[in-house]
């Protein structure tokens, strides 16, 4: 177990300043090619990249909002050796953070890209619960699902455990793109994609895949048997949990029966052991003989939430009228009913919008997308909104350039965290800053 120390997130030294200082003014031009000025609904943007992340290559970045504004950003680097997973936490909105903490336990042992990423999830009593898709020794596409758990608030570590249990079947190696969420009693809960039951699963990614699940009832120390949580998924595109009360669980997810890659939602009631409702979201008959590579996401708090997905073209197209145009759409759901409401286009000032991602916020929701905002550069930037408790979209506000994923999180009762991984000349660096109202 290692014990993490803080640092300080201005980097010393003029040269390191000026990096710093030229990477914050890009931010603010980007932020710039909002409608008008002033109606953004972040006004204030603070870079605080950390100190260690500055200068150093990396991507897939995420992040985990917790009890006290404490914030846990996770990302990969990569080497001769693999890719590894890292996580720092801060505790005093970005202006320190805990030194970076290496979470594979063997040197390059992690499987990631942007869809299939490593996250985190806070629970209470300062619990902090890491999951990602750990490479297999034994070939170069097998990897099991791996666990670590922190009850300081990521100050030291436990082991790591692998919690699909066909880990052992030579058979059985596709397994990725992990959800993770705490219970309201404290269970850590985890949700993957699975290849166990599919012909293609020990070749690689298969045609069709399923959901499993595991749940842990001493805060990620031992994890229960795998259930099935849901059948006929879209083996490529990521998963979302949300949790809300003591046992309600609800996974946005993308199916695949008959090559139909429309979004879905599964809801549970009793801590995630059963899944009683699995709904289709949007019949948008997005048919693909292929891997679309972008997955749903969902916000649960009270009775529902809200869900964003992408769509895209189909080769059935001309014979399907009334298929919605391709983008990134978003639509109120509720326990029980699943949409409930009028589905929106969230295209409006950006182009080509994809890879939707929601979050909750203290008042209202954080909707975020990559793409090209309308009237600027060419190069992708991530979009960030917020929609407001009576369902007015605020204008977007445009960050960083060239970005290839993102994460956003609450921060407050009104503002937001946003990560970002950005191609910046040879390298893919991270970026991380706090949004605030005036």
């Amino acid at each position: 177990m290692r014990t993490a120390r803080p640092t300080a997130v201005t980097p010393p030294g003029r040269a390191r300043a000026l990096v710093a200082l030229a990477a914050t003014l890009a931010l603010l031009l980007a932020a710039g090619c909002a409608p008008r000025p002033g109606a953004t609904p972040w006004p204030d943007v603070h870079e605080v990249t950390p100190d260690f992340l500055v200068e150093r290559a990396a991507g897939d970045p995420s992040l985990a909002a917790g009890p006290g504004g404490r914030l846990a950003l996770t990302w990969v680097s990569r080497d001769s050796l693999g890719a590894d997973a890292w996580i720092a936490v801060t505790a005093d909105s970005g202006e320190t953070w805990s030194g970076p903490v290496r979470l594979n336990e063997r040197a390059g042992g992690v499987s990631s890209y942007p869809e299939s990423r490593p996250v985190a999830a806070w629970g209470e009593r300062g619990l902090l619960v890491a999951a990602w898709a750990a490479a297999r020794d034994t070939t170069g596409h097998a990897d099991d699902i791996a666990v670590r758990a922190s009850a300081d608030g990521g100050r030291t570590w436990g082991g790591t455990a692998l919690v699909n249990d066909d880990r052992g079947d030579r058979l059985s190696t596709y397994h990725g793109f992990v959800a993770l969420t705490v219970l309201g009693d404290g269970r850590p809960f985890v949700a993957w994609i699975d290849g166990r039951f599919s012909s293609g699963g020990a070749g690689g990614e298969p045609h069709v895949a399923d959901v499993f699940s595991a749940i842990s009832p001493d805060g990620g120390v031992t994890w229960s048997a795998n259930a099935l949580v849901a059948g006929e998924v879209c083996p490529c595109c990521r998963l979302t949990l949300a949790s809300a009360g003591r046992d309600t669980v609800a996974l946005a997810y993308r199916g695949a029966f008959d090559d139909l890659r429309d979004p879905r939602l599964a809801v549970s009631y009793d801590g995630g052991r059963t899944f009683v409702e699995d709904t289709l979201v949007s019949a948008d008959r997005w048919k693909l003989d292929g891997c679309p590579s972008v997955g749903p996401s969902l916000t649960l708090e009270g009775h529902g939430g809200h869900y964003a997905w992408f769509t895209g073209e189909s080769p059935e197209d001309s014979l399907l009228a009334g298929r919605p145009a391709p983008g990134a759409y978003l639509v109120p759901w509720r326990l029980g009913a699943g949409a409930a409401g009028a589905k929106r286009a969230l295209g409006d000032s950006l182009a080509a919008a994809s890879f939707p991602t929601l979050a909750r916020l203290g008042r209202g929701t954080i909707v975020a997308a990559l793409g090209k905002a309308v009237g600027g550069a060419e190069r992708r930037v991530l979009a960030v909104r917020r929609l407001e408790p009576d369902g007015a979209l605020t204008p977007w506000l445009y960050l960083g350039s060239g970005v290839r994923s993102a994460a956003v999180a609450g921060h407050g009762a009104n503002g937001a965290w946003a990560a970002w991984a950005e191609q910046d000349e040879a390298r893919t660096r991270v970026r991380l800053a706090r949004l605030g109202a005036r």
